[in-house]
């Protein structure tokens, strides 16, 4: 329990509710795409519409809604950038991720109730029980002089075949 309490309260921190954002995003393959659809925008463009017509992400279909969503669900560049817009703005440059080059419009941010310990408990001890068995396991196969064999009962020349 100790150990749960641990983590519930360095994932939860000691505040008493999480900032969450709803966004929308244009995913586009290149740069100069990008800049394009940023242009269309600064012209009064609708950024649902820009985005369902011109985004190659699979949230093109909803004009790029991503909902509500907290810090961690998203990749970090795409997240560093929603978080430090203000409510009806859209990044002025591309933010690129291994994905390719993302506009973001955030739409609201609110703060909601920190999930409670006992809603996580559960969670919590099951992800700490598999870490527990991964870390078991890889110390006995550290100490361990392991041999493998192939199908035929032949040992293989190297134990990391």
């Amino acid at each position: 329990d100790e150990d749960v309490i641990a983590e519930y309260e360095a994932r939860m921190g000691n505040s008493e509710s999480i900032p969450e954002i709803h966004a929308r995003h244009i995913l586009l393959e290149t740069e100069d795409k990008a800049r394009e659809v940023i242009a269309l925008l600064d012209a009064g463009g609708d950024f649902a519409k820009l985005a369902s017509a011109h985004s190659t992400g699979p949230s093109s279909a909803q004009g790029g809604d991503l909902g509500y969503f907290g810090k961690g669900q998203m990749v970090p560049e795409c997240e560093q950038a929603a978080f430090a817009l203000e409510n009806g703005m859209y990044t002025k440059e591309p933010v690129k991720t291994q994905f390719g080059y993302h506009i973001i419009l955030l739409e609201d941010s609110r703060e909601t109730a920190k999930p409670s310990f006992a809603s996580l408990r559960q969670e919590i001890l099951q992800e700490l029980k598999i870490k527990a068995a991964h870390d078991f396991v890889n110390k006995i196969k550290a100490e361990a002089e392991i041999q493998r064999y192939d199908l035929n009962g032949n040992p293989l020349a190297s134990s990391d075949q």
